[in-house]
């Protein structure tokens, strides 16, 4: 019996290199116009070179100057991915505004000062894909290698393509499946608004983007659960879904009406089980000192900034050298070491302790008392009273009920 020969690997037509591309490049005062990617992605690598340096001390700071951006690091390769994610920007909000057109939509109404918004890449961007490795500076590079494994991946036999990804066990019916479950692991957004710079997964979630943004009087769909106006049936089925939970946690604690904690879908209820209730790390740390395993790539990811030599956010205050990663790390800091003790404003209901943030009230609410969200919420809700402090409102379990003020 003849065997096929492996097919010749070729661009995934997903990449949309029929769109007619518009590419302008807001770096300081450029405005080069380009029409082939390719071309863009090497005008812009001649850019990685002239990013601003300051030193200061044995500090060095390089700055992006792409327009309305202002991104900061020390790390040289982390400003030179940031620099081809804008590139990599530049061509889906093309192709946004391409498919507003084609439907014939309205413009996003939101702030055009956010379009060059993109995402921080603090990590590597490293293919898990069985024993690849491989590792990009240039995140439309990385996206199309990965597309890659899921055509060379193809034997022309009629059998289940098998995932191949680091501690991904999923199948999938045929090629084009498994090259859209990749793009889960490379986080790649195909689209994304012209106007505000969100980034999108797919065509409909754009489409969606605008319709949300219709004018109250447009929206036809009327819920009938909370009476929410929304602007197609498909979006109003989606809405209606989260009223009527269906998937529910064996593992929480059973409420009076003897339900337990529940969710829309499948995958909710798959992620609160490995995050609430189950002792698995299927994603260890690739340092070599380092035993930490994370939940999911997304926690690894953010894990990975720890070994990083990058500290982006350092307190301003004269004498003070406190550094974080992240901005809400270093807000605390400013507000208990800098501002004083801020009143806490989030009370228990049943016993008057009182906390500075809802997350430390609710693990008290329930480790302490067994009070839990209501079945198929995952977080109280909170109502101010006339002495300006938090009380939950909506709190479970066989207690006294909450306070009114």
């Amino acid at each position: 019996m003849a065997h096929r020969k492996p097919k010749r690997p070729k661009l995934d037509p997903s990449l949309l290199q029929d769109e007619q591309l518009i590419l302008i490049c807001d770096w300081g005062s450029c405005r080069q116009l380009f029409q082939n990617m390719e071309l863009f992605l090497s005008h812009v690598a001649d850019h990685a070179g002239q990013v601003v340096v300051v030193t200061t001390g044995e500090e060095t700071s390089l700055t992006c100057i792409w327009e309305d951006c202002g991104f900061e690091t020390s790390d040289q390769k982390e400003i030179i991915r940031h620099i081809y994610y804008h590139a990599y920007h530049t061509k889906i909000k093309c192709l946004g505004a391409n498919l507003i057109e084609k439907l014939a939509l309205q413009g996003c109404q939101l702030d055009p000062q956010t379009r060059n918004s993109v995402p921080e890449l603090s990590g590597p961007l490293i293919c898990y894909w069985d024993d690849c490795k491989l590792e990009f500076l240039n995140v439309q590079q990385f996206y199309w290698h990965v597309h890659t494994h899921s055509i060379t991946n193809d034997n022309g036999e009629k059998k289940e393509k098998k995932c191949l990804w680091a501690n991904c066990k999923s199948t999938f019916a045929n090629k084009f499946k498994l090259r859209d479950h990749l793009r889960s692991h490379s986080q790649e957004r195909s689209l994304a608004c012209p106007t505000c710079g969100s980034l999108f997964a797919s065509r409909t979630k754009l489409h969606d983007h605008c319709l949300r943004q219709l004018p109250l009087d447009a929206n036809e769909f009327r819920c009938s659960e909370c009476s929410k106006l929304l602007p197609t049936e498909r979006l109003l089925r989606e809405h209606v879904r989260y009223h009527r939970l269906v998937y529910t946690c064996s593992h929480c604690p059973i409420d009076e009406e003897g339900r337990g904690r529940s969710f829309p879908n499948t995958h909710s209820l798959a992620t609160h089980i490995s995050y609430c209730h189950s002792q698995s790390r299927p994603f260890p740390c690739p340092e070599t000192d380092c035993n930490y395993s994370a939940k999911s790539q997304t926690d690894l990811t953010k894990h990975l900034e720890v070994h990083a030599n990058t500290l982006w956010y350092c307190c301003e205050v004269s004498g003070c050298e406190f550094t974080a990663r992240n901005p809400a790390t270093l807000q605390k800091h400013v507000r208990k070491v800098h501002e004083g003790n801020v009143e806490p404003l989030y009370e228990c209901h049943v016993c008057q302790v009182r906390f500075h943030a809802s997350n430390s009230l609710k693990s008290h609410l329930g480790n302490l008392h067994k009070v839990f969200p209501l079945s198929g919420n995952g977080r109280f809700k909170y109502h101010q009273g006339q002495d300006g402090i938090f009380r939950a409102e909506n709190g479970g379990g066989p207690l006294q009920p909450l306070n009114s003020s």
